[in-house]
């Protein structure tokens, strides 16, 4: 799970991972998946603290799974080649999950905290994370994406885990065409791109996202809603412009990540769309962590 993140200003083009949330589950069956996934997460965080982050990391992580350097790479390897005598401690706690209605695909999010056990005396480093869960064949959780921002204050611990809990269904759910129901998926980024390169990301966010939308941005602690479109993108003259690489999509046709890539890229980016009772898909999520100028030519 990548927790260090690197700051920036400019917004021009982007690498995204695109995480498509549709219908959420029953209320029985959504009370099953999150608590798989509040499980999975706090023994992830406790293993992270008492063994490691290599051994945590290398635990959880799906073989394919992807993290942001911030470039977006494969997660197994960065951590296969990392110290194992690390004085880095991280710990995290899972404030909001949500899941897909097939029950096979979710994410957590929540603060974390970096210490160093080597300089005690030194100030820890917070942030939020955002983390992909897919279930696995043989039944276990693995994570499949993990991206997050960092910033000066401490999140503050949550209480209790927050899930959606007043949710419309979509009003067909049939088993799909999954090669269907991709394309479909990448319609709808195309359609996003499109809006903001013609009309600006503010006004393409406005058109795209849900009303309740999270915004995760370097710097700054999260913000809800859609009145809370970030600063430097509301003002940006730039105009965004990226293309999927590689995608996939849930049994049911509920929820599928998509990931794009811009080589001009200054920002990497998480966005997770859930599908509406109408079948359109809005944004739920949305994570920018800059790319330095030198890591986004490679």
């Amino acid at each position: 799970m990548m927790r260090e993140y690197r700051r920036g200003t400019r917004l021009i083009s982007a690498n995204a991972w695109i995480l498509v949330f549709a219908g959420l589950l029953t209320a029985q069956s959504l009370d099953r998946t999150v608590q798989a996934l509040i499980i999975a997460e706090r023994a992830f965080s406790k293993l992270s603290e008492e063994k490691g982050m290599k051994e945590a990391f290398l635990t959880y992580l799906a073989d394919d799974s992807i993290v942001f350097r911030p470039n977006p790479v494969p997660g197994k390897k960065v951590y296969e080649v990392s110290p194992d005598d690390s004085p880095a401690v991280l710990t995290w706690e899972p404030a909001y999950v949500e899941a897909a209605i097939d029950g096979d695909l979710g994410y957590t999010t929540g603060p974390y905290v970096l210490r160093d056990k080597s300089q005690p005396g030194d100030d820890p480093r917070y942030g939020h994370y955002v983390s992909v869960w897919q279930k696995q064949p043989g039944g276990l959780w693995k994570v499949v994406l993990d991206a997050g921002i960092s910033h000066p204050q401490p999140g503050l611990k949550p209480k209790e885990v927050m899930t959606r809990k007043e949710v419309g269904r979509p009003k067909r759910l049939i088993k799909v065409d999954k090669f269907a129901e991709l394309d479909n998926l990448l319609q709808a980024e195309a359609e996003f791109s499109a809006k903001a390169g013609t009309a600006g990301l503010a006004a393409a966010y406005r058109a795209f996202a849900e009303t309740d939308v999270r915004f995760y941005r370097d710097g700054s602690l999260p913000e809800m809603g859609i009145d809370f479109v970030p600063e430097t993108t509301a003002k940006n003259p730039n105009r965004l412009s990226w293309a999927p690489m590689d995608g996939d999509v849930s049994r049911w046709g509920t929820l599928g990540p998509d990931l794009t890539h811009d080589p001009g890229a200054v920002f990497s980016y998480l966005r997770i769309w859930r599908k509406n009772s109408e079948g359109k898909w809005k944004i739920a999520l949305d994570l920018a962590v800059p790319v330095p100028s030198e890591k986004a030519e490679k």
